[in-house]
């Protein structure tokens, strides 16, 4: 088992009634909550006539808790019922639609010598998930699952948003400042935003490649390019799209969305995740074989192409 570090989550949610488990909403912001493809589909035509709040510059106003749903960690293609891990007693993997909208088969478009490195290949066989290893989960696997926030500083300068996961911070410059240079790579990237009509635009570039997409070991390289796309459908939705381009290892530019649902709970507030302080699984991994992630597998193909 490769998280163990989940299954006191895992007995704590047993504890909630079964029907509460199994529910699952309709509709999320009014639009159909099937899968992905069909709430991005009806989102994009929501924003349309939808009129957000702004703030006191005139900006749509994004501020607040946000959560991410229509997605789930195991695997941006979905999960199809033969994964290894669907049915486990400790940490099953749930059958899901792809969170991919484009291309429509929703299969990341790999180059041949990509595939059995993703896919639960090479990355999930052989290497610790980065975020099991306390690394940030990465954009924009990030923003899946785990509660965010966004704030929007006076001065429009930037744009701030934060992660309850493993306690990261994103600062997307708004002022047009000009990107870093091509020789210098961070795991986040360097992002720098703009807005389109009442979508905020994220766009990041310079990544150093030890991302994972999801559980299973889909990833990028550092000449993946991603653009962002958060607009508001109605007071208490984003529409999240996001679009990779990676020339290195995928045959065309995809597309994923999903939905961030505001959190309204009363006094609600981002927790402190103190993964380093509590980690316990990756000393029995590397005992097990599995070595530390930094981009190995497609680093060592690119170098003998």
């Amino acid at each position: 088992m490769r998280t163990s570090a989940l299954v006191l989550a895992l007995a704590i949610a047993l504890l909630a009634p079964l029907g509460a488990q199994d529910e699952k909403p309709k509709t999320v912001g009014g639009c159909p909550a099937t899968g992905s493809l069909e709430f991005h589909t009806c989102a994009i035509e929501k924003a349309k006539t939808f009129t957000p709040p702004r703030t006191r510059s005139g900006k749509p106003d994004l501020q607040g808790y946000w959560r991410g749903q229509l997605a789930q960690s195991f695997s941006m293609e979905g999960v199809r019922g033969n994964e290894p891990l669907v049915g486990d007693k400790v940490m099953p993997w749930r059958i899901a639609p792809p969170m991919i909208v484009d291309p429509p088969d929703g299969r990341i478009p790999y180059q041949p010598w990509a595939v059995p490195i993703g896919r639960i290949g090479v990355n999930y066989k052989d290497y610790v998930d980065p975020r099991t290893a306390c690394g940030g989960a990465g954009v924009p696997r990030l923003a899946q699952q785990d509660a965010n926030q966004i704030f929007q500083p006076d001065g429009d300068q930037f744009v701030l948003w934060l992660f309850e996961d493993h306690h990261v911070q994103r600062m997307i410059a708004m002022d047009g400042r000009p990107p870093l240079g091509d020789g210098i790579t961070v795991t986040n990237g360097d992002s720098r935003g703009h807005w389109e009509g009442n979508t905020l635009v994220i766009d990041s570039k310079n990544f150093n490649g030890y991302n994972w997409l999801d559980d299973s070991g889909n990833f990028y390289t550092d000449t993946a390019h991603i653009v962002e796309r958060l607009t508001m459908i109605d007071a208490d939705t984003l529409d999240y799209e996001v679009r990779v381009e990676d020339p290195k290892e995928f045959t065309r530019p995809w597309t994923m969305a999903w939905a961030q649902v505001r959190v309204k709970d009363p006094g609600f507030e981002l927790l402190e995740e103190a993964c380093r302080e509590g980690q316990r699984d990756v000393d029995s991994l590397l005992q097990q074989g599995f070595k530390y992630y930094f981009g190995n597998p497609w680093r060592e193909r690119a170098a003998s192409r």
